[in-house]
């Protein structure tokens, strides 16, 4: 099995794909998302924090987190 992208110019194209899909010679899937497309979808998601975090305060958690790590 091959898989193409095909664009179609002419209308009279797409009735000779529907065509072909109606007699079972070919078959028509959905284009995959692009990774960004999927990174959107996945953001819009997320929880959207209003306070921004300055990157000391991340480092002294990570500082926290590895401390705890090590006396356990």
């Amino acid at each position: 099995m091959e898989t193409i992208t095909i664009e179609i110019k002419n209308p009279k194209a797409r009735r000779l794909i529907d065509n072909l899909v109606n007699l079972g010679i070919i078959v028509l899937k959905d284009s995959q998302p692009s990774r960004a497309e999927l990174w959107e979808r996945v953001d819009k998601q997320l929880p959207q924090t209003e306070s921004d975090i300055a990157e000391e305060e991340i480092m002294e958690e990570i500082r926290t987190y590895r401390m705890e790590k090590k006396t356990e």
